[in-house]
């Protein structure tokens, strides 16, 4: 059980959704703004990105496991930004949102690693 804590890129998932949720509150000074879909920087796509740098960093960029997390979020970044956005323009991301998600979560990945 406490390996589970020695587990660097689900580490760096967790801390770059709980980073993103925490700037979410101070960019818009709320904390119901804490958990919401939608919003700066995207949470989603924050974690995502964390986990897939992460795991590209610790087990080489040529590995299955970078494949399987980079085409993850992929397909997180596609709907947050695309599919959601159609669907409820409120509970999806600008570009933007998603840009700064990304780098949030690359960020956190290689400070962890």
């Amino acid at each position: 059980m406490l390996d589970l804590f020695k587990n660097i890129p689900l580490l760096a998932s967790i801390l770059a959704f709980l980073s993103s949720q925490f700037l979410k509150m101070i960019i818009y000074r709320d904390i119901k703004s804490f958990g919401r879909y939608g919003g700066m920087p995207s949470a989603h796509i924050a974690t995502l990105s964390a986990l897939a740098w992460a795991v590209a960093r610790t087990t080489g960029y040529d590995s299955p496991q970078t494949a399987i997390s980079t085409i993850l979020l992929a397909v997180i970044a596609s709907d947050a930004v695309g599919l959601r956005r159609k669907v409820d323009p409120n509970s999806g991301h600008t570009m933007i949102e998603a840009i700064a998600g990304f780098i949030l979560g690359m960020i956190i990945a290689f400070i962890i690693t």
